[in-house]
């Protein structure tokens, strides 16, 4: 089972910045049920980096509006919902959290 969403740079960016906080976390002292959160985090922050990457060099005037389609495994678009309502808090700025906010619940409307 796959879940398609799309997002637009803004939330691209901030959900790439917040999944590079997993790589913080300590692996080895967390519950078993973190230490899965934080595995497909990782899968999850490293997709995110490759795609902000690619459309940063292909950055132009005109992409600021287009979205960018993700297709999800089920278990990638519980983990990320999971993973960001954990950060959210974390954070810097009121853009980003409701950049988060916007992604959180399309993947609700999806059923994660």
């Amino acid at each position: 089972m796959k879940i398609q969403i799309k997002l637009k740079i803004d939330a691209l960016i901030a959900v790439s910045k917040m999944l590079e906080s997993i790589y913080n976390l300590p692996f080895s002292v967390t519950s078993v049920t973190e230490n899965v959160y934080i595995s497909i985090g990782y899968d999850l922050a490293d997709l995110f980096d490759k795609k902000v990457k690619t459309k940063i060099k292909k950055a132009d005037l005109f992409d600021v509006k287009k979205e960018t389609k993700f297709t999800l495994k089920y278990h990638e678009a519980w983990a990320l919902k999971k993973i960001l309502i954990e950060l959210k808090p974390y954070a810097n700025n009121t853009f980003i959290e409701l950049q988060l906010q916007k992604i959180i619940d399309k993947l609700d409307q999806h059923g994660c």
